[in-house]
């Protein structure tokens, strides 16, 4: 996602602080953006990276298919249910060559997060409640 994406998510993580204030939820202090910050960014960061398919685990998918191929078509088990092998070793075997995605993953959400997390912290501490203040 672009730079814009990560600014409209600060903005929502912002935005939804400013309903939950107009609802009558007080408005966080100033000493909580940080962590209110880093939760909704990483939160939004997870949604975001997921929906894109960058956390897509091909990885996963070998080994259903080659599991399910193990204990269907008699390579391990036979039709009466008796396996004579472990169909989760042999599937974490055949399939240990294909790449889980986490680096693509991690890097989405890692780079997801850099771009909202300093929107996020600006606009909350403009808009937050110093401790001891009742604005």
């Amino acid at each position: 996602m672009a730079a814009g994406g990560a600014s409209f998510l600060a903005a929502v993580a912002v935005f939804s602080m400013l309903i939950m204030s107009s609802l009558g939820n007080p408005k966080p202090l100033c000493s909580d953006c940080g962590t209110l910050c880093s939760t909704n960014c990483n939160a939004e960061a997870n949604t975001s990276c997921n929906a894109s398919g960058n956390c897509y685990n091909p990885r996963e998918d070998c080994q259903k298919q080659v599991f399910d191929g193990c204990t269907r078509d008699g390579f391990c088990c036979s039709s009466n249910g008796t396996c004579t092998c472990d169909c989760n070793t042999v599937a974490q075997e055949r399939c240990s060559s294909v790449t889980d995605g986490s680096v693509r993953c991690d890097s989405c959400k890692r780079a997801m997060f850099d771009q909202c997390y300093p929107t996020c912290v600006s606009d909350c501490n403009t808009k937050c409640k110093k401790k001891g203040c009742d604005a």
